[in-house]
């Protein structure tokens, strides 16, 4: 699995505030797309951030090899897909996207591209969904 293209595609998608701010749903946010957790206190450079960065990352690498289990012959691109999406959503959203997740374990990425795109999320964030729906369109 190339994962250091997954977590380039992760940043470009996210883009870099070194200030918090707060996401669409309301969370305080920073770095690459970071949620603060209860009690964190928000780095003071990149490179705290960072650090924030791989620590998600791991954890969004770890969610999608969960819900992907069902997928043993899942096509590269299409689980780093996932990883991406779960690092947005993380696990227990992208665990809703069954329609999407069944495509998959059938190896239908033409399917799993329309089933993304049927979502909330694709309505909160269309334009890089209609990104990642092409990518997953085109396996």
């Amino acid at each position: 699995m190339d994962l250091e293209k997954t977590k380039e595609a992760i940043k470009k998608e996210e883009g870099f505030r070194l200030e918090v701010y707060k996401c669409t749903e309301g969370h305080l946010t920073g770095g690459y797309g970071h949620k603060m957790l209860d009690g964190e206190e928000p780095p003071k450079d990149h490179a705290g951030w960072l650090v924030l960065f791989e620590r998600d990352f791991a954890r969004a690498v770890t969610g999608a090899e969960d819900l992907l289990m069902i997928c043993p012959n899942i096509d590269e691109t299409a689980r780093n897909i996932v990883v991406e999406m779960v690092y947005q959503m993380g696990a227990y959203g992208v665990s809703k996207f069954k329609g999407m997740l069944k495509a998959l374990q059938d190896e239908d990425y033409k399917q799993a591209s329309v089933e993304m795109l049927d979502s909330r999320w694709a309505k909160q964030t269309p334009n890089r969904a209609k990104r990642m729906a092409e990518r997953m369109a085109n396996i």
